[in-house]
């Protein structure tokens, strides 16, 4: 061997500084080992606890907690929860409620010309209006019922503006107001694959501001449930209209056509894609009205949207009408947003 063949000095100190060596590396692995077996323990003891947690005391439940879908409680539950909580730490801070969209080119092919005689008699109502609509809410009491019965003051305005009727003077043709007072319950009830993520108790006002003969307006109680599994989410909203007196009702008969509430279906598609359809009206009557609408990213934080309505309770001026309409325009909040479930 070459140790060998060196002095006897120097094979005395390299046989050190290997032993020495050998000695230190020994020790090292030990001592890494020992950690190691540490770690596994306090993982083990960190298992063990966990598996032992119940949250019946915490989630203010008197059943045991069943956990939901990764995907559902992540995007649809704890993240909305987190922004409202976020928000509601700014007094009357103000969020998205329904879906905000612009339409610039909304074609209707059956236009009430009738009731435009009353806004405009010099010219004819046109086709193609503008229509958008926006919505906002803000948070009024935080955990007024339990510990996810949180209270909100929301509004929505939907108008249809004849911009490009320049003949009429490009008047608003109808404009509905829609302010409520309701509370939202956060859930996470599941029942064959679907999980029930929130319910809504609302008191519900909706009118066009007009004056007789166009005026329109009722007030309802509504109550909505939303149920999602994986990227499908479904939506029952009935509602009870409050009774009002023969001589101050304006449309007695709204219920024959707006029926008793809304039933909605969505799906989120590959790449952010959303569709939807909603479902309203009197079937016993054979009155139905059906939205479908189809948003996708476009640009920054607009979305691409077209819309297709058919039948009738598009707006409250024509509730009693049938209309079949296309707009195409752009959306700014996704149906599955963080904040829940927007129509």
């Amino acid at each position: 061997m070459v140790i060998r063949k060196l002095p006897f000095m120097k094979r005395v100190v390299l046989l050190g500084l290997i032993t020495f060596s050998t000695s230190a590396l020994a020790d090292s692995q030990q001592e890494i080992e020992a950690r190691i077996r540490a770690l596994n323990a306090e993982l083990y003891n960190l298992r063990q606890q966990l598996q032992q947690i119940e949250t019946p005391e915490d989630v203010g439940q008197g059943t045991p907690f069943e956990p939901l879908p990764v995907e559902v409680a992540r995007e649809d539950l704890s993240e909305r929860r987190v922004l409202e909580q976020e928000s509601s730490r700014n007094p009357f801070s103000i969020t998205a409620h329904r879906t905000n969209y612009l339409f610039p080119v909304s074609f209707n092919a059956n236009q009430n010309r009738e009731n435009f005689r009353y806004i405009s008699d010099d010219s004819d109502v046109d086709s193609i209006e503008l229509k958008f609509q926006f919505s906002a809410k803000v948070k009024l009491v935080d955990e007024l019922i339990g510990r996810y019965g949180d209270l909100y003051f929301g509004y929505t305005q939907r108008s249809w503006w004849q911009a490009y009727n320049t003949d009429a003077s490009s008047p608003f043709r109808e404009t509905n107001y829609e302010p409520e007072v309701f509370i939202d319950f956060d859930n996470a009830w599941e029942a064959f694959g679907w999980v029930n993520t929130r319910n809504r108790v609302a008191f519900n006002h909706q009118s066009n501001g007009r004056s007789s003969p166009l005026s329109r307006s009722w007030n309802r109680v509504y109550l909505e449930s939303t149920f999602q599994s994986g990227d499908w989410a479904f939506t029952l909203a009935p509602h009870w209209r409050v009774p009002e007196s023969a001589s101050e009702d304006d449309n007695p008969d709204i219920d024959r056509y707006m029926g008793y509430g809304d039933i909605r279906l969505a799906k989120r598609l590959n790449n952010n894609h959303e569709v939807s359809g909603q479902l309203r009206g009197n079937p016993s009557a054979g009155n139905i009205g059906t939205q479908i609408d189809y948003s996708w990213p476009a640009f920054n934080t607009l979305r691409a949207h077209v819309q297709y309505y058919y039948g009738y309770g598009e707006s409250m001026i024509d509730y009693d009408q049938r209309v079949h309409r296309l707009s195409l325009g752009f959306s700014l909040n996704p149906l599955f947003s963080a904040t829940g479930l927007n129509r």
